[in-house]
């Protein structure tokens, strides 16, 4: 039960922040403490997948035990859930290959956060109004 109970809070500790992974050498404990995998848009998109992929593996099999016992039905399904299975992998190997090209070349790190600065610049605008005509001075302009 408590190895159970280590590998989940390992996963949470990945997943958010200000919580390292239990049993943390004290040299690695800030750093990991502070790292968060979900601003990593890689990392999300795999996780995305894995449930998704899961989701389609469990929606399956139950769909299985509802189909008819004729082998045509079973057959038809199978194809076409091995094949919607590839073209999810590929779409999603595709898109990670494509983003670490990118990072690679462009020296980014695909971080999803929003980062800004908490710089304020005030800027003082002075208006000058003329109410009078420099030509003659007894016009006004009003």
């Amino acid at each position: 039960m408590n190895y159970l109970k280590n590998i989940l809070l390992t996963g949470m500790s990945y997943l958010t922040s200000n919580q390292a992974p239990p049993d943390t050498a004290l040299e690695d404990y800030n750093r990991l403490k502070t790292m968060n995998h979900m601003e990593s848009k890689k990392f999300y998109i795999v996780i995305t997948s894995v449930i998704i992929l899961a989701f389609f593996y469990f929606s399956s099999i139950g769909i299985l035990f509802l189909m008819p016992q004729a082998p045509e039905f079973i057959t038809g399904f199978v194809t076409i859930f091995s094949k919607t299975i590839e073209i999810l992998a590929i779409i999603i190997a595709s898109y990670v290959g494509a983003q670490a090209v990118v990072d690679l070349k462009y020296n980014s790190n695909s971080k999803a956060g929003v980062e800004g600065s908490h710089n304020t610049e005030y800027i003082k605008e002075e208006v000058t109004v003329i109410q009078t005509n420099a030509k003659d001075d007894d016009y006004e302009l009003k």
